[in-house]
């Protein structure tokens, strides 16, 4: 079995033991760990316009915990304090993909169930306070010394500070504390309260996990619903009863109303599975116009084949999200929240189309052996999940 980092854990024993259970120290979970990244390159980051980022100071010029969105610029740096504030920037694993190897680290996990790389500096004392995660994450120390404070169980119901712009605890008392070096990282379930404080100049790496909400699934079922035409059958009470009072909502009736809702479920699979792929690619609006690769070159077969052939390597355009279900009659690829068809005799070409590694002539061999593969391919690069690669002068 495949170890679990530098522990004596397997992948598959982490899963069962501790993910979404309890927390986990690893220490040296990468020995000699390089964050790549230089302490500049972070704040040069956060000073393009489409990156996302915020700096928070636990003693600001509007109160306690300020919390400003970037861009930033060198006088936002150069009137920082000495201590006690943060830099975090978020998705660095798409910004610098010398970076993105990290998150494939935890490819034993779903890509669609991870989220992004967000990195963090801190001077002596910086921290965004102590609180809650409504996500798994793996905070690795990649530069410096970080105290992190936890405690042993979820948080059930947080309370928080008023009138401030972060959801900080008003009340912390961890259990446990650990300093991390470089290398070293803390596995953290959802909602287990925890506090980072920075003992020196540091950089953090927190690998987030996306755990959509009941609400977000709902509103991706309804309007998966509305576009195919589905949810239309109304509302029927065969063995109706007399009324007792004419305005009154009876027991019976809710109970038709919720059981009628069940049954689009329960019959609704295909809505289902392409409300979830749809939501599952859905590109941040922070990285929509990074997303947008478009060329206006055309995108037939033929066009494809041709570039290919002339050595052109199409490779996967990291700010679009990619997966694939597998339905009655096909594979379905998701892409951008829309979706392309692949007949089921092309399962070798599934690989290459929703893999990471770059497609050329190998690759388009395998796909001209299945025309819908090509069609998908070409479907694909039309909604920007593949692109081609940029040649230097």
């Amino acid at each position: 079995m495949t170890a679990f980092f530098n522990s004596e854990l397997s992948q598959q024993q982490f899963l069962t033991q501790y993910w979404q259970k309890k927390p986990l120290l690893i220490r040296q979970a990468l020995p000699g760990f390089d964050p790549v990244l230089s302490i500049d390159e972070l704040a040069g980051l956060a000073c393009e316009e489409e990156v996302e980022s915020r700096l928070i100071e636990e003693v600001g010029e509007t109160g306690p915990w300020q919390c400003r969105h970037g861009p930033f610029s060198e006088t936002d740096y150069a009137r920082l304090p000495e201590s006690h504030w943060t830099l975090l920037v978020q998705d660095v694993d798409k910004h610098v993909p010398e970076l993105a190897p990290i998150m494939r680290r935890f490819n034993f996990i779903p890509e669609w169930r991870r989220d992004d790389l967000m990195v963090s500096f801190a001077p002596v004392g910086g921290s965004v306070g102590p609180h809650t995660d409504g996500y798994d994450v793996f905070l690795l120390q990649a530069m410096g010394t970080r105290r992190w404070q936890i405690s042993h169980e979820p948080v059930q119901e947080a309370v928080y500070i008023d009138s401030l712009d972060l959801k900080i605890l008003r009340q912390f008392d961890p259990d446990e504390s650990w300093d991390l070096q470089p290398g070293d990282m803390l596995y953290l379930p959802p909602h287990f309260a925890h506090h980072g404080v920075a003992l020196n100049d540091c950089m953090t790496f927190s690998i987030g996990f996306r755990a959509p909400t009941q609400l977000e699934i709902l509103d991706a079922f309804m309007q998966t619903l509305t576009e195919q035409g589905v949810g239309q059958q109304r509302y029927r009470d065969p063995g109706l009863q007399v009324a007792d009072d004419e305005k009154h909502v009876d027991t019976a009736a809710l109970r038709r109303f919720k059981q009628s809702l069940m049954n689009l479920i329960e019959h609704s699979d295909h809505v289902i599975s392409d409300a979830v792929g749809r939501l599952l690619t859905e590109t941040k609006p922070s990285l929509e116009w990074l997303a947008d690769l478009s060329t206006n070159e055309p995108l037939d077969e033929a066009s494809v084949s041709e570039k290919m052939l002339a050595g052109e390597r199409l490779v996967r355009n990291a700010y679009i999200r990619l997966v694939w279900l597998e339905t009655e009659t096909d594979f379905r690829i998701y892409a951008a929240g829309e979706s392309v068809s692949l007949d089921k005799e092309a399962t070798e070409a599934l690989a290459s189309l929703t893999g990471d590694k770059p497609l050329g002539l190998s690759d388009l061999k395998i796909l001209r052996e299945q025309p819908s593969a090509m069609q998908a391919l070409s479907g694909l690069l039309d909604l920007g999940a593949w692109h081609w690669e940029e040649v230097e002068d």
